[in-house]
């Protein structure tokens, strides 16, 4: 090999490798930069960077995508070569990673479950299911999860996927009414009824994808000729429970997050009826509670670990 040569195959980097590979297998830039997790620009430049380093235009643009040029075709079993050694080099880096130290987990989670998962998760043995830090879901979260800065989350599937993958889990069966223990309300909670509900100040924790723009309460007041004059959002659990003490307000919540908050000898809480539910639904249907994650090959947790949350994530929601 010659000097000149030498010096070009030196200036390359594993992303550019795995960036031709890509292309060349599929035709199209807009694959290579979702299968990379990665924006096209970043792509394009890439692509822009292999040209100049091999002189040659490497890929033209034809109707059905990308075609490679002769080089091209020549260039890529050795690339193939090559991406497979550093991907079992990644491996044995990563196992031995996993051997020594097991990295932290970290999950966005929906904040009206975010209590209930981080109970269930720390009934899990440590050696099973290894640290987990969870993060409140926020509007940048999606974005988070594309760029790998946490793992995946646990949200609404109605939320923007931003090309992540969305796994559908289940729905909450049951849903409590919350409120201060002292509150009037339960002086009559023999059979609860909306329409009671509604007589009285309420809160509800906004979350993405499901009531960041109307609650379903909101909604069916208004679409059934009900009055609900005091209603307030708060975006913080925290700020949720103060409400609910300071404020005298009612709200909702699904099962298990109210059995937590149960605990507070401050609250009280009550399962609304089914029927009650069912009107709620007929308003606005609760969305599914989904796993948004990254494609498989950039995922840092195992098949089993991602059946464990998802079998978490069911029971919290019976």
């Amino acid at each position: 090999m010659d000097l000149q040569a030498l010096k070009k195959v030196s200036e390359l980097d594993v992303f550019s490798l795995l960036v031709f590979k890509f292309i060349y297998e599929t035709g199209f830039a807009n694959f290579a930069a979702k299968e990379l997790a990665v924006s096209a620009p970043k792509i394009s430049r890439c692509l822009t960077s292999l040209r100049i380093i091999f002189n040659d235009e490497l890929f033209f643009r034809r109707q059905q995508g990308l075609k490679p040029t002769p080089l091209a075709e020549r260039l890529y079993q050795p690339i193939c070569q090559l991406c497979d050694m550093f991907s079992q080099m990644e491996r044995s880096v990563e196992n031995n990673l996993n051997h020594c130290q097991r990295s932290i987990l970290h999950i966005a989670v929906s904040p009206n479950i975010i209590t209930s998962v981080a109970i269930a998760l720390s009934e899990c043995p440590l050696d099973t299911m290894g640290k987990v830090k969870l993060h409140s879901w926020q509007a940048d979260t999606e974005e988070l999860i594309y760029n790998g800065e946490l793992d995946f989350g646990i949200g609404y599937d109605t939320q923007d996927s931003h090309g992540l993958e969305v796994y559908p889990i289940a729905c909450p069966s049951n849903i409590s009414v919350v409120g201060n223990a002292k509150h009037p309300f339960w002086d009559n909670v023999d059979d609860i009824k909306i329409e009671d509900i509604v007589q009285h100040s309420f809160v509800y924790l906004r979350c993405r994808g499901f009531n960041n723009r109307i609650d379903p309460l909101e909604l069916y007041c208004q679409n059934n000729g009900l009055l609900l004059e005091d209603i307030e959002c708060v975006s913080k659990l925290d700020d949720w429970y103060f409400h609910i003490l300071t404020m005298n307000s009612l709200s909702l919540a699904i099962c298990h997050e109210g059995s937590f908050a149960e605990q507070l000898p401050q609250l009280r809480v009550k399962r609304l009826p089914k029927t009650e539910l069912e009107r709620l639904h007929s308003a606005m249907p609760m969305p599914n509670y989904c796993l948004i994650e990254r494609s498989e090959h950039h995922r840092r947790y195992s098949a089993d670990l991602r059946g464990m949350i998802i079998n978490i994530v069911n029971s919290v929601l019976k």
